[in-house]
């Protein structure tokens, strides 16, 4: 199991990162097939949207994470992390941000989920083509500018209502997850930590669902499920100079196959990740050969190597 114990003091509390947690991520929780983001509800159309995740100010303005269906966090240039958030209709929160620039990761992640809105300020001038060919529908302070605040300057919000009413997407489709009563097995895990070279998150089981942690700073409460996906991060196409110097953006490679873990009711367990489609949802098989359950509720996604 790939996974590095950490001492880092998480101090989670309950409700950061933004009012309003989602209903069913408790023992409790009725289980139904409508919703294929977190299994709770109805789909609804969806929207992606580029987080800033970078300093512990950012970190303290951070709106709507705890909203999201699923949350990707996702290593970026110089070892640091953001992270890219699926909502759909019915679990909107009020505000998200601050939004960030898009990066040559978020294309292929974003395509298992059809065409969808995503939501960024800008991007590198190189992966400007490429996004106007993906099948999304960019959201951006240059294309509209009401819907972003502070005139799309950072730090950036948006209302996902506005956006979503201007900019129709599709109902949710499913990225491959599958929802039920766990399975056998698990081994007990009440904490982990994971790093990238200049970003750590972590989680904390508590009272039915993960509390987590960026950098050792609390950030919102609430998620059901942690899949800890193992995948290839290289060099990528393209150099950003906004820093002054030459900065290389990497890229996360999430078509494939690999090792994974899934944390859900306190418990591990060791599963598989296999994606050869770019156009289909990621498959997530226990040792046996069938689909790891998920639990109801909001899901999170730790990309790492």
């Amino acid at each position: 199991m790939r996974l590095a114990l950490s001492g880092l003091a998480l101090g989670l509390v309950a409700g950061c990162g933004g009012a309003g947690q989602h209903a069913g991520t408790g023992p409790g929780s009725t289980v139904n097939q409508g919703n294929p983001l977190d299994n709770v509800g109805a789909a609804g159309n969806t929207l992606a949207v580029k987080i800033d995740n970078v300093t512990g100010r950012i970190q303290q303005l951070q709106q709507g994470l705890a909203q999201a269906d699923v949350v990707y966090w996702i290593q970026v240039e110089g070892g640091l992390s953001r992270f890219l958030a699926v909502y759909d209709a019915n679990h909107l929160p009020a505000m998200i941000g601050p939004v960030r620039s898009a990066r040559q990761t978020d294309i292929p992640l974003l395509q298992q989920y059809g065409r969808l809105d995503l939501a960024y300020s800008g991007a590198i001038s190189g992966l400007l083509p490429l996004l106007e060919q993906a099948d999304l529908q960019s959201v951006t302070p240059a294309g509209d500018p009401g819907a972003f605040s502070n005139q799309g300057v950072d730090p950036t919000f948006v209302d996902p209502h506005q956006i979503l009413a201007r900019h129709p997407s599709v109902p949710a489709r499913s990225p491959g997850f599958t929802f039920g009563p766990a399975p056998g097995g698990g081994t007990a895990l009440a904490a982990m930590t994971w790093h990238l070279p200049s970003a750590a998150i972590g989680v904390r089981y508590a009272s039915g669902s993960y509390a987590v942690a960026v950098d050792g700073h609390p950030a919102w409460s609430g998620t059901a499920t942690v899949v800890v996906q193992h995948v290839s991060i290289v060099p990528g196409d393209f150099t950003d100079f906004n820093a002054g110097h030459a900065d290389n953006e990497v890229f996360t490679r999430t078509v494939g196959s690999g090792a994974a873990q899934v944390l859900r009711d306190g418990k591990v367990w060791e599963v598989h990740w296999s994606r050869p489609d770019p156009a289909q949802g990621t498959a997530f098989t226990l040792p046996d050969g069938s689909r790891m359950p998920f639990a109801t509720g909001p899901v999170l996604v730790v990309l790492v190597p």
